[in-house]
């Protein structure tokens, strides 16, 4: 039997959502707010001035209650739900959790999320916050492939400490 499930977008589901990224001498600001639009179109962004090289930046750029409608999009048409569910639940505590993705993959259009170590391109750290988020994280990175391998927060399925695989197939 195929289960067709409830298809959640992020809008008015009780989750706050708030991205932030430091600025960095040597960071094109109008490249990065192309990043933040790509992943999260209804970002409301202050103009960035142009700054010339080397540039004496090094200021914190923080959106507020975004909707997660097109990073959910994305997540499914990369087909990486599982691994999206193991590093947005990695630092799970209570109601909250905190993650991060590459600033790189965002201006390309994509999501890569990232572990410990800043990437080339630095990252945005994205903060989830709500009652049952384990539970609504659980949910909106469900697919079909879990009818046969059920998946839950902090199995054994996880991808390991380090951001490595871990191998559940034969």
């Amino acid at each position: 039997m195929d289960i067709k499930p409830l298809t959640y977008n992020g809008r008015d589901e009780g989750i706050a959502v708030t991205l932030t990224t430091i600025l960095r001498p040597g960071d094109d600001g109008s490249k990065i707010s192309q990043a933040v639009m790509n992943l999260f179109p209804e970002a409301s962004l202050e103009s960035m001035e142009e700054e010339s090289f080397p540039s004496k930046q090094n200021a914190v750029l923080e959106c507020l209650n975004l909707s997660l409608e097109n990073f959910l999009t994305q997540i499914r048409q990369q087909a990486i739900l599982d691994t999206a569910m193991d590093a947005m639940a990695k630092k799970l505590d209570g109601n909250t959790t905190v993650f991060s993705i590459s600033r790189l993959a965002a201006f390309a259009n994509k999501i890569s999320f990232t572990n410990e170590e800043v990437p080339l391109g630095g990252c945005f750290t994205i903060r989830l916050e709500g009652s049952g988020l384990g539970d609504w994280i659980e949910a909106v990175t469900w697919h079909n492939g879990r009818q046969e391998v059920p998946r839950q927060l902090n199995d054994d399925l996880a991808m390991l400490q380090d951001g490595e695989a871990s191998t559940w197939h034969q």
